[in-house]
């Protein structure tokens, strides 16, 4: 019997020739994943891999099929430790180039306009002589480039994401032609990033939408949707199904995404069952994953390859992993593609950088935790309790019915601690085996919760309504709404220190570290007049604008390569801010300001009350890295009272993004109808990266504060203030002293940074002034 009479790149395959050989090692020792080798393609081509594939001749030699930046390169790995190359292919340069393989041929696409490469590998391996065509579609459907392919064991070639029509799949039969494909049918109905089908099925990963789909397949010249899911990060990048194909896993291509499981056999209902990561907190991102008799092999970048064990799709759990790449980046550096198919048993993973590896992997069963969590006073079942093994980096949480799922990757003796808000933590000890379901139910004790009640006024002791409240503990936030007595009561589990906040639209927002307990019964909390939002609380600022991408949002900034910083400007309240487009992708193209504009308008303000001279400032900075054409895109700042306008422009800029203080006057306008926006554009015939950030939006006296403020003197803000001043504008190491209204020196020291905060807790209230060479700054303490 010939090689050549299996489908060698799939599954059935390898339940041959692994089936046994599982079924063996399963009950001993832990998995593993060890080295073999490493190609270094530097120095072979000088360029960078993409993704990789295998391929098996009739005489048993195995190849893996290397997508590199600039060609396709093909490595016989038969003797994984030391492997050769048979046939290098030069192209285009292109960060994408994918393989699949059918029979003896393999289909590479990439986003370089050449279109398929086919390569007939059959003369392999008496001869290295191999004949490549480029198909790039017939006349009446054409296309230069796509950003994915597979081939199925019947046959057909499914092009992803090419450049036509939406980007959907293009299907074509390679069956009697392998290198002349034949077209047969599409399903064109949004882009699609990559897939993969069996069967009569086709399983698709739309990235830019964020979702998965399933679609019948059955008659390939008419696809038809059976169902979609968003999936948990909805930036879905690939899908695979599993060997019975009732669960599908996906992977997000986003920092600190997940691998995902999800229920499909009803595809009108598509559930979600697990999803776990590598290396969670640290930014890293999931690429491509495939499952191979219910374990998941996973490319995830910066981490290199990890395997969990999928035996139980709703307890995902990491076995091992092999790190590829020396460094750990939240980018999209190291580990690109894996193949974990070649009846070696062998995996194939390619690194960007550091080139082709041979991976040894064992596969171990883990060793699985189970139960359901219950209240002990009412026996009611307890969902998002967060189950947590030392040993295991995972969190796991009880569902809707109580039930929760963990383990280990291998057997043991472990401490599990069981909490929830408002529950008595409890930490159990349970001895796990491999391969084995270890049952653990547990109640949880409810804790007594103590009141504290907020009341909010002004400085003269009348009720504020409708105030924001926010009280934070480290494992919890309250919130909650002052009533028409200025008052709101909140019910708290802890008695430890909270982080206080208390504002509203006209007034300053308090915040405060303050210790709250069964003790404190009342908290009275006094808001100065005034215009200040460091967005700790949403007040009602308008958004609006037709761009496809970016539009401004309220959120803690989520950094972007050279672009977005990462955080709010930290003199301030909270920690959010307005951002445009704030997805979370460390890529500065995603999610920033595209095709169009958006602006953000603050609510009406009335400043003619309560200042005499105000001048409104806020810290703000702006991204564009204008092209050669005419500048259209810029930062447009208006002050308005509906009538008149003073508008600043900032144009182009392209230094990675910091907070600087920004100050504007608005004398001439009516002071009584003042409304403040921020326009960011980016118009056509530029592709550009554009963003904006603003934070810590106020309104001062220019009189006492900002008098020398254009002319870049020392400032110092907010004033007045109720805990600390934040100072700008002196020189680095210049010498401060605090005195008071008396005279008498109260501290003194040097200034670093860009910006210092002093604090004033220790002292009452009252007028202070700061001295900093000729600079004297006065300042209320409340």
């Amino acid at each position: 019997m010939h090689w050549r009479s299996f489908k060698f790149t799939y599954p059935a395959l390898i339940t041959l020739f692994f089936g046994v050989l599982l079924h063996y090692n399963q009950s001993f020792g832990q998995a593993d994943l060890s080295f073999v080798s490493q190609t270094d393609y530097v120095a072979l081509h000088n360029t960078g891999l993409n993704d990789v594939w295998g391929y098996v001749d009739e005489q048993g030699n195995e190849y893996a099929i290397v997508g590199t930046e600039d060609g396709t390169s093909i490595m016989n790995v038969t003797d994984p430790s030391s492997p050769f190359e048979v046939f290098w292919l030069a192209g285009e340069n292109s960060t994408w180039r994918d393989p699949s393989v059918h029979g003896d041929y393999a289909y590479i696409s990439t986003e370089a306009e050449e279109g398929l490469t086919i390569i007939n590998m059959s003369p392999l391996p008496e001869s290295n002589v191999l004949i490549a065509n480029l198909f790039t579609g017939d006349e009446s459907l054409s296309w230069q480039s796509a950003h994915n392919c597979h081939v199925d064991e019947n046959g057909l070639l499914y092009v992803f994401g090419a450049n036509y029509g939406e980007g959907g799949v293009l299907i074509y039969d390679v069956s009697s032609m392998p290198m002349n494909p034949t077209f047969v049918g599409a399903f064109d109905n949004w882009y699609v990033h990559d897939g993969v089908a069996f069967g009569d099925t086709l399983y698709l990963a739309h990235v830019n939408d964020g979702f998965l789909s399933v679609v019948d397949i059955s008659d390939p010249s008419s696809p038809q949707l059976m169902g979609t899911k968003t999936t948990v990060d909805s930036f879905t990048h690939n899908i695979w199904p599993s060997d019975d194909r009732q669960v599908v896993y996906t992977t997000d291509e986003v920092p600190d995404a997940f691998v995902a499981s999800y229920d499909i056999s009803d595809v009108n209902n598509i559930i979600e069952l697990d999803r776990v990561q590598s290396s969670p907190g640290e930014n890293v991102i999931p690429h491509n994953t495939f499952v191979l008799n219910d374990y998941l092999v996973t490319s995830y970048y910066a981490d290199g390859i990890t395997i969990h064990d999928a035996k139980y799709p709703n307890n995902l759990i990491e076995l091992v992993t092999y790190d590829t790449y020396p460094e750990q980046t939240p980018t999209y550096d190291g580990s690109w593609g894996v193949y974990p198919f070649l009846p070696s048993g062998n995996i194939l993973a390619s690194d960007r950088t550091e080139g082709l590896f041979v991976l040894q992997p064992e596969y171990q069963r883990a060793a699985y935790l189970e139960g359901n969590i219950t209240n002990q006073l009412s026996s009611t079942p307890i969902d998002n309790v967060l189950v947590t093994i030392p040993e295991n980096t995972q969190e796991e949480r009880s569902n809707s019915m109580g039930d929760y799922a963990t383990g280990f990757a291998s057997s043991g003796d472990f401490e599990v601690t069981y909490f929830k808000v408002g529950y008595e933590s409890q930490t159990l000890d349970v001895n796990l085996l491999q391969n084995s379901v270890t049952i653990q139910d547990v109640e949880m004790i409810p804790i007594e919760p103590f009141v504290v009640n907020v009341i909010v006024e002004d400085n003269s002791g009348n009720p504020i309504q409708n105030a924001n409240i926010k009280l934070v503990h480290p494992l919890i936030t309250y919130e909650g709404e002052s009533n028409g007595l200025g008052q709101e009561t909140l019910p708290l589990f802890y008695e430890d220190l909270h982080e206080v906040y208390v504002g509203k639209w006209g007034y300053i927002t308090y915040c405060d570290d303050l210790e709250l307990d069964s003790g404190t019964g009342t908290l009275t909390i006094v808001l100065q007049e005034g215009y200040y939002d460091d967005f700790t609380f949403d007040f009602d600022w308008s958004i609006s604008g037709d761009v496809s991408t970016g539009l401004w949002e309220r959120g803690i900034p989520n950094p972007t390569d050279n672009t977005v910083m990462d955080g709010d400007f930290n003199s301030d309240c909270g920690s959010f801010a307005y951002v445009t487009g704030n997805a979370e992708n460390i890529d500065a193209d995603f999610d920033d300001v595209d095709d169009g504009v958006t602006t953000l308008t603050s609510p009406l303000m009335n400043l003619s009350v309560l200042y005499e001279n105000p001048v409104i400032l806020f810290y703000m900075d702006f991204y564009c890295n204008h092209g050669p054409g005419a500048i259209d895109d810029t930062l447009k700042i208006t002050l308005s009272d509906g009538s008149n306008q003073i508008i600043r422009a900032i144009p182009p800029q392209n230094d990675e993004m910091s907070w600087g203080l920004e100050v504007i006057d608005p004398t001439g306008l009516d002071l009584s109808n003042i409304i403040v926006s921020f326009q960011v554009s980016d118009m056509e015939g530029n592709p550009n990266v554009t963003e904006a950030a603003i934070d810590m939006f106020m309104v001062d006296e220019y009189s006492s504060v900002f008098e020398d403020v254009f002319e870049q003197k020392v400032v110092i803000y907010p004033n007045p203030t109720q805990s600390f001043v934040t100072l700008r504008g002196y020189e680095d190491g210049e010498y401060y002293t605090l005195t008071n209204v008396a005279g008498m020196e109260l501290e003194h020291g040097s200034l670093f940074g860009e910006a210092s905060i002093i604090e004033l807790q220790n002292y009452g209230s009252g007028i202070y002034f700061i001295t900093i060479g000729a600079n004297q700054l006065k300042f209320t303490k409340l």
